[in-house]
């Protein structure tokens, strides 16, 4: 059998609207910019130092997974690993970024990147690693049920 002369361009014409759909904006979906927004917030009150209020983004139990602790409550991990972590970056810099989320009724799963940097004694110090986090539709709010951070 013998094959077109043209076979790449036919090729390009069935792929160039996949590619062409790749890169149409996502549908707005309130929801997952609800579940994102919280994610983004989080960063947002490390950076500024509010940790105590993000206690109204956790349930009293859940599970927060790092490089170096397992604990099983916000305050917990708060108090025991976060906060004294963050004493070591004075003028902190916190953020999270490229945050994806996933959505399917009242569960959705998101994957984030963490960005830390701050001015320390022996020069600039930056930290950068990336988190998991569920969570759950809980009385018409959306909270961190299970939350991973790693290096």
């Amino acid at each position: 059998m013998r094959k077109p002369r043209h076979l790449g361009l036919v090729l390009i014409g069935m792929l160039l609207p996949l590619g062409v759909a790749a890169q149409q904006p996502r549908a707005a979906d309130p929801e997952r910019d609800a579940v994102q927004a919280v994610i983004t917030e989080f960063g947002r009150l490390v950076e500024a130092g509010d940790l105590s209020k993000l206690d109204s983004f956790f349930p009293p139990r859940g599970h927060i997974l790092t490089d170096n602790a397992t604990t099983h409550s916000w305050a917990e991990y708060r108090d025991g690993h976060f906060k004294p972590e963050l004493a070591h970056f004075p003028s902190l810099k916190y953020a999270h970024t490229a945050v994806e989320a996933v959505v399917r009724g009242t569960i959705a799963w998101v994957a984030f990147r963490r960005e830390m940097s701050s001015a320390v004694a022996n020069g600039p110090a930056a930290v950068s690693g990336r988190g998991t986090a569920v969570l759950e539709k809980r009385e018409g709010k959306w909270l961190i049920v299970h939350l991973h951070m790693s290096q």
